[in-house]
């Protein structure tokens, strides 16, 4: 925890008596001490003393907050690495620490209410934008929040409007048409000790373009709708460009004639 204005005073006015009691060979040598801890004890003056558990009120006091309870050799480390790379990599550790300690999954203290106010909603975007605050104030930049707010509120919108057009398409399948499902049996999935290789679907926000690992042909035998859950068993017609050996898919092999279930509301799919 950051020390307090007044400890930060205390310590410095101490170490002057040192100065003023000691023989002049020394001076010198206290001096250059005296102006070190100078340097360090007040080099974050403008600190409150914080108490435990203490939650942000707003971007600014989150700024400042991190600003003192982090040390100088991680703000240097932070700082000096490339914006995306610091904020992502910082994601699943501090990112984490600042959604749970923070409370911003509940939504209903100071700093949840400053983001809701500005349309921001979700802790992972919350998040990122007070750590990528965080990086540019280090960097003497601009924070630029509020084209901040407006990319998560584009991405946001993005994805809605492919929820709808999800919905939509599911509505306008018929029995018997033709769909095309990427996989991938990518690090962590491939062989699972029985010479098999488990393949997984990707997250239906994939781009069409992307350079899938695999996919699957088939046609539409059943679909069914279970709330927002869209669900279309089609029966595999073509596994060609699939090359990963010995595939299964939910514990079943992946082959011509074998059926496959995928939901549209998650998993991604090509509609042709």
């Amino acid at each position: 925890m950051a020390r307090s204005s007044t400890e930060k005073f205390a310590l410095f006015c101490t170490l002057l008596v040192i100065y003023t009691h000691v023989g002049n060979h020394m001076k010198n040598t206290i001096a250059v001490i005296l102006l070190f801890v100078f340097g360090t004890v007040f080099s974050q003056d403008n600190c409150k003393d914080y108490k435990d558990n203490y939650i942000p009120k707003n971007l600014k006091d989150a700024i400042e907050y991190l600003n003192c309870e982090w040390s100088e050799s991680d703000k240097t480390e932070f700082k000096n690495k490339e914006e995306k790379e610091a904020v992502t990599e910082l994601h699943f550790e501090t990112g984490m620490g600042i959604r749970n300690d923070w409370e911003l999954w509940k939504g209903k203290n100071r700093i949840s209410r400053f983001f809701k106010s500005k349309g921001i909603s979700h802790p992972d975007d919350m998040s990122s934008i007070i750590l990528t605050s965080f990086h540019r104030d280090l960097n003497n930049k601009p924070i630029e929040l509020n084209e901040q707010i407006k990319y998560y509120k584009s991405f946001w919108d993005g994805i809605k409007n492919q929820r709808k057009n999800i919905k939509k398409k599911f509505k306008e399948l018929e029995i018997g048409d033709i769909i095309k499902v990427p996989l991938t049996g990518e690090t962590g999935w491939k062989y699972d000790g029985t010479d098999r290789t488990t393949l997984h679907n990707y997250l239906y926000t994939v781009e069409n373009t992307r350079d899938f690992d695999c996919f699957v042909i088939g046609t539409v035998i059943s679909t069914n709708k279970k709330r927002k859950n869209y669900f279309v068993t089609i029966k595999l017609t073509n596994v060609d460009n699939c090359e990963y050996k010995n595939p299964i898919y939910n514990e079943k092999e992946v082959s011509v004639g074998e059926s496959m279930e995928i939901n549209m509301a998650i998993d991604k799919v090509i509609i042709e």
